[in-house]
């Protein structure tokens, strides 16, 4: 026998329903409002005539490590004659540094490696630290600029930015305030449905108190970061600015595809040389090619 009357019942749910509905709409409004707060609180962006340096345009192609734009570094300071070229190797470059003063932090960077490998730079140029001043402010200044954006931010936002850390805050207490009046509400429908005998009812109200810590967990997406059609524009301007010597086609060059995509004429694109195989004295005196021999004969003992 139902303690509380069918009635009460529905009475109690269709009131959950509208009080579930009410804190929902709620909720979303204030996160609008929050998120057009965010994105006001960003700077007014680059102009379009400031063009983008060799070094935001190396970061801006490979964002996933900082390799050309060391490349755009060594390539110049070879260029300035404060960087010998010794030779190439398979696996990296041997240097003599002319001039230890570094003109930016990420020659601070390129010279520190140089100095620990004593003139030698593997050709990958690592390992490296991503968190390191250098690559941080490339990073912050291209975001500030609106030329790259973060996965879950507006334009001109970073993850790390005050702004962002209070709307995060903020988001997350909202997320767990509406948590709480859910299932307040929702736990009172399932006891009115509970002495009410209304079964549907009542595993309607389970299944949705089951389901809500699932819907009501903010969504931490992992970091990315994207380029913006602000930031499409100035790369292809910066590809498509006039050059006007070779060294200059160069630096750009490094800073779109690395040191593996110089033109063949710079030393740092030339393969290591192999070594000529051995002539004998006999062959060099009658001018004849070296021939190569090769032995068919089965080996003997022991492998000989």
């Amino acid at each position: 026998m139902a303690v509380v009357d069918m009635w009460v019942g529905v009475a109690t749910g269709i009131c959950v329903a509208v009080l579930s509905a009410v804190v929902m709409v709620s909720f979303w409004s204030a996160e609008e409002r929050e998120w057009r707060a965010l994105a006001a609180s960003a700077g007014p962006g680059r102009p379009l005539a400031q063009r983008l340096s060799l070094y935001e345009l190396a970061y801006m192609e490979n964002r996933f490590g900082p390799g050309n734009v060391l490349g755009v570094a060594l390539v110049r300071m070879h260029a300035e004659q404060r960087l010998t070229f010794l030779g190439r190797s398979y696996d990296g470059y041997r240097f003599r540094i002319d001039d230890p003063e570094p003109r930016d932090e990420v020659e601070v960077v390129l010279l520190d490696l140089l100095g620990k490998g004593r003139g030698w730079l593997s050709t990958s140029f690592g390992p490296y630290d991503l968190s390191v001043p250098p690559w941080r402010a490339l990073h912050e200044r291209l975001i500030a600029d609106g030329l790259l954006r973060e996965r879950g931010l507006p334009e001109g936002i970073s993850a790390d930015s005050p702004h962002a850390s209070a709307w995060r805050n903020a988001r997350t207490r909202a997320y767990r305030r509406r948590r709480r009046l859910l299932a307040g509400a929702l736990t009172a429908g399932a006891v009115a449905a509970l002495l009410s005998e209304l079964w549907l009812l009542l595993v309607l109200y389970i299944a949705l108190l089951s389901a809500l810590p699932a819907f009501n967990r903010p969504v931490v997406r992992p970091p990315a970061v994207t380029v913006t059609e602000a930031g499409r524009t100035a790369a292809r301007t910066a590809r498509a600015a006039a050059t006007a010597s070779e060294e200059a086609q160069a630096l750009v060059t490094v800073a779109l595809g690395g040191l593996s995509a110089l033109p063949h004429w710079h030393p740092f694109a030339r393969p290591p040389q192999h070594p000529p195989p051995p002539v004998s004295p006999r062959t060099a005196d009658r001018g004849e090619e070296p021939q190569r021999i090769i032995n068919l004969d089965p080996p003997g003992l022991g492998g000989l």
